[in-house]
C-alpha cells in the first residue's frame, strides 16, 4: 500500500545543513522517517519504515555524503532502518551503535510502564507539554532540563573532535523538549518535527549553537552538566533505573567516580552501590537477581554484576550508615560525590567542597589526609586515570605526598603496599615505570 502523502526530507533541515561549519563537529538529533500507523494504545516499537520512509532517507543519506562521520541510534527498530538507509544513500563506511539514551526507554523516560501511564492519562500532547514547560519530573521520567542538557552534552562528547556530521536518530517526544530547554524557548505541537526532520548543535568558543527550523540560539552556559544537585541526583536516578529500577525497596548510596560522566559525556566505568546494613544489601542482591542481573567473578572488595549495559559493584561492608560517612572515606576528590537512594523516592545528593574545587582548578586534588594509605599507589593510579578522562591535570603536590608517604614506610610496609597495587592496579598510567625508576635510583645511590 502506498503513502497517501508525497513525504519529502524537511526543507529546512536541508537548507539547515547548508549553513553549519565544516570544520567542527556537529551533532544532528534526527526523527526517524515515515513510518505506518500506530496501534492504537500501544507504543508501536514494532512498526516498521513505510518504502517512503527508505526512500527519503536514503534521499538525505546523498545529499550528506562524505559528510556523514558516524550513526548512533534508538534500539526502536524503525531508528534502525532509518539509520541503514542514511548509511546506505550516504555510501559510507559508518558503524551503526545502539544508544539506549535516544530510546529504549530513553533519556528522558527512566521506567517504560510507569511512564507509559502518563500518556494514558495526559495523552501525548499532555506529556509533550510537560516535557517543553515544566521543571518536575513525572512518574517514570526524568526531570526534562537535566535530561536535554545531559543528552547534549553526550552527542557533543561522541562526536569528539571529528569535523563532519554525527547523527543521533530518536523519536519526537526527545527532539522537542531538547531543543526547547537548550533554546529557552516554549515549543508548542506546530513546532513538533516531522519525520526526518532534526535539530543541530555544535560547539564554539562563545558556547553551544542550536540550530532548529528558523530558530537558531546560541547557550552560552559555561557547561551543559556539572556537579549541582539537580543533575547528581538526576545522574543517580538514570543509572539505578536501568540497574535496580526505581522501586527498589533497599536504602542504599551511589557514591564515587561514576559522577565523572556528568563532566565527560560518556558512561559510567563501574557504579557503587553501597548498602548501610546487610538487610538492605540483601533486598539489593535479589533485586538485581529478580531483573536479570549477571553475576561476574566477584572482586576483593565487592560482588559485581552486569545489568542494562552497566557493571554494578556491591561491596560487602555494609558501613559507614550515613552518606557524608561514607564520602569521607574516599582518598579522591572527585569520588567523593554522591546520592542516598531511598524506598521513597526522596533522593539526597552530596557533593565534597574539594570535588567542587578539583573541576573549577581543572585538578585532580587529594582529600588529606588519606583514610586508605595503604592503597595509596592505587590512589595514584586512579588520579592519574581520572586526569587522563577529564583533560585534567594531577595535583603536583598530592602526588608528591603519595610518593613520600610510601617512601617514609618501614620496607615491610611498602611491600605490603606494592602487593595491593599489583592486586589492583590497572597499568598504563606510568605508576609502575615510576616505581621501578625510583628503585633504580635508590639502589644506586
Amino acid at each position: 500500500m502506498k503513502d497517501e502523502i508525497n513525504w519529502v526530507v524537511p526543507p529546512t533541515l536541508l537548507r539547515n545543513l547548508e549553513k553549519i561549519p565544516a570544520d567542527r563537529p556537529v551533532a544532528m538529533l534526527l526523527r526517524h522517517s515515515v513510518r505506518g500507523p500506530l496501534p492504537l494504545g500501544d507504543a508501536g516499537n514494532a512498526v516498521p519504515l513505510t518504502e517512503a520512509g527508505w526512500n527519503i532517507a536514503r534521499e538525505l543519506g546523498a545529499r550528506l555524503g562524505e559528510r556523514l562521520k558516524t550513526l548512533q541510534s534508538s534500539p526502536v527498530p524503525r531508528c534502525i532502518q532509518t539509520a541503514q538507509a542514511l548509511k546506505d544513500g550516504a555510501k559510507v563506511c559508518a558503524n551503526i551503535s545502539n544508544n539506549c539514551l535516544l530510546g529504549g526507554p530513553g533519556v528522558y523516560v527512566l521506567d517504560g510502564d510507569a511512564a507509559w501511564n502518563n500518556w494514558v492519562t495526559l495523552g501525548h500532547e499532555g506529556v509533550m507539554k510537560h516535557l517543553v514547560s515544566e521543571s518536575d519530573a513525572l512518574p517514570g521520567m526524568a526531570r526534562p532540563d537535566e535530561a536535554a542538557r545531559f543528552l547534549v552534552n553526550h552527542m557533543l562528547t561522541l562526536a569528539g573532535d571529528s569535523p563532519g556530521i554525527h547523527v543521533f536518530i530518536t523519536h519526537d517526544s526527545l527532539i522537542t523538549p531538547t531543543v526547547a530547554r537548550l533554546q529557552n524557548a516554549h515549543h508548542g505541537p506546530s513546532d513538533w518535527p516531522w519525520f526526518l526532520e532534526g535539530a543541530l548543535f555544535w560547539r564554539s568558543s562563545k558556547g553551544v549553537h542550536v540550530t532548529y527550523r528558523e530558530m537558531e540560539h546560541l547557550n552560552t552556559r559555561s557547561g551543559l552538566c556539572g556537579l549541582n544537585e539537580g543533575d547528581v541526583i538526576e545522574f543517580a536516578r538514570r543509572e539505578v533505573a536501568a540497574t535496580v529500577g526505581l522501586g527498589c525497596a533497599a536504602r542504599f548510596f551511589l557514591a564515587g567516580g561514576a559522577f565523572k560522566s556528568l563532566l565527560t559525556g560518556r558512561p559510567p566505568r563501574d557504579l557503587d552501590f553501597w548498602t548501610p546494613s546487610l538487610l538492605d544489601r540483601n533486598i539489593l542482591l535479589e533485586q538485581l537477581q529478580n531483573r536479570g542481573a549477571c553475576r561476574l567473578p566477584s572482586s576483593a572488595f565487592a560482588d559485581v554484576f552486569e545489568i542494562g549495559g552497566r557493571i554494578v559493584d556491591v561491596p560487602f561492608k555494609t558501613e559507614p550508615s550515613t552518606l557524608i560517612d561514607r564520602l569521607a572515606r574516599f582518598d579522591i576528590a572527585l569520588s567523593a560525590i554522591g546520592v542516598e537512594c531511598r524506598p521513597n523516592g526522596n533522593w539526597a545528593a552530596l557533593v565534597h567542597d574539594r570535588a567542587l574545587m578539583s573541576v573549577e582548578q581543572h585538578e585532580i586534588l587529594l582529600l588529606e589526609p588519606l583514610v586508605n594509605w595503604k592503597y595509596a599507589l592505587v590512589t595514584l593510579e586512579r588520579m592519574r586515570r581520572y586526569a587522563k578522562e577529564l583533560g585534567f591535570s594531577v595535583s603536583s603536590d598530592g602526588e608528591a605526598a603519595i610518593w613520600k608517604m610510601f617512601y617514609s614506610q618501614p620496607s615491610s610496609v611498602r611491600e605490603e603496599m606494592l602487593a595491593r597495587f599489583e592486586t589492583n592496579n590497572m597499568g598504563g598510567y606510568g605508576v609502575e615505570e615510576d616505581l621501578r625508576l625510583c628503585t633504580e635510583q635508590l639502589r644506586a645511590s
